[in-house]
């Protein structure tokens, strides 16, 4: 198996404008399609304890994609961006603009050892911040909810509610816990001095699945799909140099 990346269409926009997914792959047959709707994740397929490919991604969940805080108009991740394919020697990757004055760049990089970077930085909106969707469910189907999460948090701002801290609540992820513990939606306030550990941490105890995110984010929104198929995790970002890397791996 070699590293690839290959595009195909994807349809249309309804003023006409044309879509592509681009599929990046390992030579350890980790699979990536990123479309360019929003440059959002449609489909994520990595291993379980024993080889088995899954895909962890729910790309039908609402709002999946890139965006910049506060939106400029309409939400870039309902919006078509420009993409060019990059190939190196250990790695593959798509780099993005979007359209408009803000002109945000986003880089995924896939590489060998099933790490996917995302770099991005928005040069006229360098004060904003820059966010990305995704939902997963790392058993790749069913339920999620016994699904294992660590927030290397120590406050949180629940929906609808205040900072808080999380010592002695349902909201303390600092250790593992079952996803459907969580009361609901929530802004986790990351620990500044998490080091290079992993930001959040989501397994799967059937299949050994195991997300990690790195992240230089100084919070992430987390919650539950509708039904609980899925969790959505948004990191968010400094527009002037935001980064992220999501590790597939398996226990």
């Amino acid at each position: 198996m070699e590293l690839s990346i290959t595009q195909e269409d994807a349809g249309h926009t309804a003023e006409g404008l044309p879509l592509y997914i681009f599929t990046l792959c390992n030579r350890h047959g980790m699979e990536v399609r990123l479309s360019t709707m929003g440059g959002s994740i449609a489909c994520l397929r990595a291993p379980d304890r024993h080889g088995r490919l899954a895909d962890v991604v729910h790309a039908e969940a609402p709002d999946c994609g890139i965006h910049l805080l506060p939106a400029p108009g309409r939400a870039l991740h309902r919006l078509p961006w420009h993409a060019v394919p990059l190939v190196e020697d250990a790695s593959v990757g798509l780099r993005l603009v979007s359209p408009g004055p803000q002109s945000v760049v986003a880089t995924y990089v896939l590489d060998e050892a099933n790490g996917l970077s995302l770099h991005c930085h928005a040069p006229a909106a360098a004060q904003a911040t820059l966010s990305l969707r995704a939902a997963f469910n790392m058993a790749g189907e069913g339920d999620a909810g016994k699904q294992l999460m660590m927030v290397r948090a120590g406050q949180v701002v629940p929906a609808g509610a205040h900072e808080q801290d999380v010592a002695g609540t349902a909201w303390d992820c600092r250790s593992a816990r079952p996803a459907e513990e969580l009361p609901g939606q929530a802004r986790y306030l990351l620990d500044p001095d998490r080091g290079e550990n992993a930001a959040l941490r989501l397994s799967d105890p059937d299949s050994g699945r195991l997300l990690e995110i790195f992240t230089n984010a100084s919070s992430i929104r987390i919650g539950p799909g509708d039904p609980p198929t899925y969790f959505w995790l948004e990191p968010l970002m400094p527009a002037s140099d935001g980064c992220l890397k999501l590790r597939c791996g398996a226990t």
